[in-house]
């Protein structure tokens, strides 16, 4: 019999529409009860998302009641609120999509063409509806584009953005977050409490939220902190808005429902595509109210720039006019070497109506040594009374000249320099420093602006404003090759005219000319009297080269010179009596020539020309002819004068040798110490694996007859042995002598992959997280590859054992200098301080088992057998165990 669809799908709409139980679904429940004649039946639906089927259909008690998927998989029956119940399972090509729960157990054979019938009854009524369902779903978000359609402005944009998603796609809170500096900020919220309120951009949440694309988090693991609900899922879409990439984020947190069954309760993907699209929808309609906008502000801006550009043709025809004085100016300036002169040409230059036309112009001079300035000369009307007089007399006369530089020159000779404004400024003294128009004059070499509106933000006394008696004008710094040699105070104190942004960038220009004219008539007066001097200068200069040459020779250290090609330059006496050559061998000659063990010093000296930092070496090793040798070596950048360029390294060799040898006789005995003090724990170590062989042995006596007991004991006293075995192992490793090394050059990434695969059951056992990342593909060095190989299997067990469930280790190899590093980092509590300082110590563990020597005997493969390091580094999350080898060959230099 097939079973009747139409009873299906009126079950499956009703459940959809009003949730269960319902009738329509207990009718469906009760034709199985009637047709497998049992005594109670059950309807169960598959829901993918949980993995659980759910009980919608059949007695009371059960409905609503949820089943593991693997519960129903491992057994024909299942046990239900102490009740057995025989499992039907519902499958559609091979899908299962829900299961019946019966109270008797039939024949699957018998109905298996009615179990047929109405599991593919089941599936299409199931999936129609939930077609249906998204379907009018996406009817509804052509509804968000004619709201956008209707929008004038961003701010309701953003509005009903969120009021329309909120309706679209039913959540506790949707909101709209933007980046803001490190932080994030809501925008919009719904409901509205949540808006304008400010997220860490550093805590769990907000690197969860925040993600680079869109995504689904159910049940997250995150710490709330921001929202006032518990959230059990949730969707975020990150987008970008206008032409500098905004970054947002929309984000809905826990979906709502009606009074229907939905079989996702968490947001499922057709959600995730729902919120995509109407972002992307979002994003068009930003983008046209954007363009309005911006289009409505360029009209705008276009009947500005009109009116504006109008103006600035006037301007750029007087600015001309003044850059061409400028020129002039400068031309006088220059044909002069008299400072007097040429100060005065600068003065008449800014003042006189034909060229650039300042009212007043006060110079200071700057005074180097007691950093002021001083008062030199103020030209200009002394009083507003006979102006216009002055002006006029002063214009005739400068239009008898033909040519603006013969002007200037002639007018300078007959200036004096001793009317009435001169006389109240001459040879006053003016502190710039604690100024704070004048020292952004002298000290930054920037022209001042001062006007009404910058003296009333600045609020504070003011010694110019007294003297100058007017509230705007202009400081100009005549600024020479190396620093600022005085300054030009400028105003227009009678005519009233302002101070344009164009006067400024032309005093910018005749700003640093000037300074430079000035400067060289200066340094030109200056040149005789120190050509006088150059004489007496030489004489000193040879006193001073043939002390240093003393000095030189006598050092108790041995010094090297080399320059920027990396030939010797300078080789005292010292030099020459530590590497048996003569200072006329060396000269010319690269330090190369003495050997290999000075090929790496080259290499540093060339590291220092290009980084300019000192290298220092500790008990640098030298074979000198016969001899083993030690040296403390520093290698420094070699100056000029100025400290612009390196023109060359210094390399000072001291000799340490006697010093190394006492230090390794110093290690030898705390060896020695330390041994006697293992010995100590050896017996402890030793006593507890005794004891219990001891124990063991008089039950086995005991017991002997009985079978299973001697078997039981002869296994223990076998483990115990084996565990003897192992500290003794352990104990001879680390206690003795430095044994015969196999050398060899070999791929260390190479034999950390082998390490790895060793350990990589243990390692997915734990579920932890292996990274393994390399400088290089190939890392050569030259060591002993079975000591290496024990070391890294150490250090890797140790970070397996301390690495919590589900965790991460990475391994990193860096290729240094002369080193070659390798840091194994794992996850896990930091290392406490009173613990990191006796890890290394033999026979200290923190473990239940194990003899504490796995570090020690790592600390002296590394150290001693291998004259590398080994160190450990407490992380915030985790620990670096950290060591380093000599990547090059024994002997190589």
């Amino acid at each position: 019999m097939e079973f009747p669809s139409k009873i299906v799908y009126e079950g499956i709409s009703e459940l959809f529409e009003n949730g269960y139980p319902n009738e329509k679904l207990q009718t469906l429940i009760g034709e199985v009860r009637s047709y497998l004649n049992v005594k109670d039946a059950n309807l169960a639906i598959y829901e993918e998302n949980r993995d659980v089927l759910r009980i919608v259909a059949g007695e009371k008690e059960l409905i609503s009641k949820k089943i593991n998927k693997a519960e129903l998989m491992k057994s024909p029956k299942v046990e239900i609120n102490g009740e057995s119940y025989f499992v039907v399972q519902l499958r559609f090509e091979k899908n299962i999509i829900g299961a019946l729960l019966l109270s008797d157990e039939i024949s699957l054979k018998k109905y298996e063409i009615y179990f047929e019938s109405l599991s593919s009854a089941l599936f299409y009524s199931y999936n129609l509806f939930l077609s249906r369902m998204k379907m009018t779903r996406m009817e509804k978000l052509l509804e968000i584009t004619d709201v956008f359609g209707n929008t004038e402005n961003i701010e309701d944009l953003f509005e009903k953005f969120v009021n329309a998603m909120f309706e679209h796609l039913p959540s506790e809170i949707i909101f709209i977050a933007k980046k803001t500096g490190e932080d994030f900020q809501i925008v919009k919220s719904r409901p509205k409490v949540y808006t304008n309120l400010f997220i860490p951009g550093f805590s769990d949440f907000s690197l969860s939220i925040f993600a680079n694309e869109p995504q689904i988090i159910i049940k997250p693991k995150f710490e709330n902190s921001v929202v006032d609900v518990k959230i059990k899922s949730l969707i975020t879409v990150p987008f970008v808005l206008n032409k500098n990439d905004e970054k947002y984020w929309l984000v809905f947190i826990n979906k709502t429902h009606g009074r229907g069954y939905i079989p996702e309760k968490s947001y499922e993907s057709f959600d995730l595509d729902i919120a995509i699209d109407a972002t992307k929808r979002f994003q068009l309609a930003f983008s046209r109210l954007t363009f309005y906008e911006k289009l409505k502000k360029e009209i705008e801006k276009l009947k500005k720039l009109r009116i504006e550009h109008e103006r600035l043709i006037e301007n750029q025809k007087e600015q001309l006019r003044k850059m061409n004085m400028v020129h002039y100016i400068s031309q006088a300036m220059r044909s002069s070497y008299d400072p007097k002169d040429v100060l005065k040409i600068l003065l008449i230059g800014l003042t006189s109506g034909r060229t650039l036309g300042f009212n007043r112009a006060l110079l200071l001079m700057k005074d180097s040594e007691k950093e002021v300035l001083v008062g030199k000369a103020w030209i200009g009307p002394a009083t507003g009374e006979e102006v216009e007089k002055e002006w006029k007399v002063a214009n005739q006369r400068a239009m008898r000249y033909g040519d603006v530089v013969q002007y200037l020159i002639e007018e300078s000779i007959g200036l004096t320099l001793d009317n009435e404004l001169t006389k109240k400024i001459k040879g006053k003294i003016f502190p710039f420093k604690s100024h704070r128009f004048l020292e952004r004059a002298v000290v930054r070499g920037k022209i001042v602006h001062v006007n009404e509106k910058v003296i009333l933000e600045t609020q504070s006394p003011d010694f110019l404003l007294p003297i100058l008696e007017t509230n705007e004008f202009v400081i100009v710094p005549l600024i020479g090759k190396n620093d600022t040699i005085g300054v030009v105070i400028l105003d227009n104190k009678y005519s009233k005219q302002p101070i344009s942004p164009t006067d400024i960038e032309i005093l910018r220009v005749i700003s640093d000319s000037a300074g430079l004219a000035i400067e060289n008539s200066i340094n030109y007066s200056e040149l005789r009297e120190k050509t006088l001097n150059l004489e007496k200068q030489k004489y000193v200069i040879e006193y001073l080269k043939d002390f240093s040459e003393l000095v030189l020779q006598n050092l108790s250290a041995a010094v090297v010179v080399l320059d920027r090609e990396g030939k010797i330059t300078e080789w005292n006496r010292k030099a020459e009596n530590y590497f048996r050559k003569n200072k006329e061998q060396m000269l010319g000659k690269k330090l190369s020539i003495l050997g290999r063990y000075f090929v790496d010093i080259e290499e540093m000296c060339n590291k220092v020309l290009y980084e300019k930092n000192e290298i220092k070496l500790t008990d640098y090793q030298i074979q000198i002819l016969d001899q083993e040798k030690f040296f403390d070596v520093s290698i420094s950048p070699l100056w000029d004068a100025e400290r612009i360029m390196v023109r060359g390294t210094i390399i000072t060799f001291e000799d340490v040798t006697e010093r190394v040898f006492l230090e390794q006789e110093r290690k030898k005995q705390e060896k020695l110490a330390v041994l006697g003090e293992m010995s100590a724990r050896v017996v402890h170590e030793l006593r507890n694996p005794i004891s219990v062989l001891g124990g063991f042995i008089k039950r086995l006596e005991k017991y002997s007859d009985d079978e299973n007991k001697r078997k039981k004991y002869l296994k223990i006293i076998s483990d115990e042995i084996l565990r003897l075995e192992n500290i003794v192992s352990e104990i001879l490793e680390f206690s003795r002598d430095k044994k015969v090394l196999n050398f060899e050059e070999f791929n260390l990434n190479e034999l950390i992959s082998e390490v790895f695969l060793l350990h990589e059951e243990k390692i997915k056992t734990k579920n932890i997280m292996f990274e393994f990342k390399t400088d290089s593909e190939r890392i050569e060095i030259y060591a002993d590859k079975s000591r290496i190989k024990q070391v890294l299997i150490n250090l890797l067990q140790n970070a397996i054992d301390e690495t919590p469930e589900g965790g991460k280790i990475e391994f990193r190899v860096k290729k240094e200098l002369n080193t070659v590093k390798v840091i194994i980092w794992n996850q896990g509590q930091p290392i406490p301080k009173e613990i990191l300082k006796k890890l290394f110590t033999p026979f200290f563990t923190t473990k239940v088992h194990g003899t504490g020597l796995g570090l020690p005997i790592c600390k002296k493969i590394i150290e001693e057998e291998h004259n590398g390091k080994i160190w450990v580094e407490p992380t915030e999350d985790g620990n670096s165990f950290i060591f380093e080898l000599p990547y090059k060959k024994e002997g190589e230099a």
